[in-house]
């Protein structure tokens, strides 16, 4: 490689690396840590529509997998807010003794794509079990802040939390074409000029 392509490429990419830690710092987050907690999604003021205690079923939709039998389920709680139109809003809580299979897919696989946090606090709302000593605990939470995990640093208890929207509703349904309406194509909808009549 020639010695102008190889300080152009160095360059280049030297103005790429400035560029992402710029976009980095200017959306207040420092690369490789998850940002400092805000107002949860699903906080708010009025009570939830429904409340879910079914520990097998929120465990699945909380770690997207069927407890093990090693899995102890200590709480467990999903709150849901619906009106007319579906699904606005959830969460969830967990507290589980967590199997050495779990911790390993949580932590060291990281299913979730996790950064280590360490000013997030529990949500002053969350049902009354669901309160521990921060400082005995390590954290990991999405970069959306959406979930969070605490390790408990002497044992394999686990305290979890999650939120969420419903879904986004689509696009109303197009209205269906006048009758009678051509729909363009390629050929002509009328015969071409006849020039002997």
């Amino acid at each position: 490689m020639k010695p102008r392509s190889w300080i152009l490429l160095s360059l280049v990419a030297g103005a790429l690396i400035a560029a992402w830690l710029g976009w980095q710092m200017s959306a207040g987050r420092s690369p490789g840590v998850a940002p400092e907690q805000g107002k949860s999604v699903a906080e708010g003021s009025e009570p939830p529509t429904k409340t879910v205690t079914d520990t097998v079923e929120i465990f699945k939709r909380a770690f997207w997998r069927r407890p093990a039998p090693e899995d102890e389920i200590l709480h467990a709680e999903r709150q849901e807010w619906s009106d007319a139109e579906g699904l606005q809003r959830w969460r969830w809580f967990l507290v589980v003794k967590a199997s050495p299979a779990l911790v390993k897919n949580l932590r060291e696989e990281n299913a979730f794509g996790l950064l280590p946090s360490e000013s997030v606090l529990p949500p002053g709302d969350a049902p009354g079990w669901f309160a521990f000593q921060t400082e005995n605990f390590e954290l990991l939470q999405s970069p959306d802040r959406s979930m969070h995990l605490f390790f408990s640093k002497s044992d394999n208890t686990l305290y979890a939390t999650a939120a969420g929207r419903g879904f986004t509703r689509g696009a109303p349904e197009a209205p269906p074409p006048a009758q009678g309406a051509q729909t363009p194509g390629r050929l002509p909808t009328t015969s071409p000029p006849n020039p002997e009549s």
